[in-house]
């Protein structure tokens, strides 16, 4: 850093004794950056399964999420393990 001065000013003095170059973009540049900005994914076996996956999570969270509301009403019932009518009807009939 003690001679970051002069340094620079021959750094300075060799650039701008430098051939221009051509500003031009190369062909394609801009479709390059664009693709690697937005990768586009392939329509394989991979992909399907895993969209069909998150389908089958959504709909067996929705499931829980119903059953969970339906059953919330008997969540302090005193006596849960007791049968009831409809269980003793059904036990009663398969033995006919």
């Amino acid at each position: 850093m003690k001679n970051f001065d002069t340094r620079w000013k021959d750094m300075a003095n060799t650039a701008s004794k430098a051939e221009p170059r051509d500003e031009q973009i190369p062909f394609g540049f801009a479709a390059r950056v664009v693709s690697r900005a937005f990768p586009v994914r392939s329509s394989s076996v991979d992909v399907t399964w895993d969209r069909l996956l998150v389908r089958f999570l959504l709909g067996a969270v929705a499931a829980l999420a119903l059953c969970t509301t339906i059953e919330w009403q008997h969540l302090h019932d005193t006596h849960p393990l007791d049968p009831g009518i409809e269980n003793t009807v059904a036990q009663l009939v398969w033995t006919l």
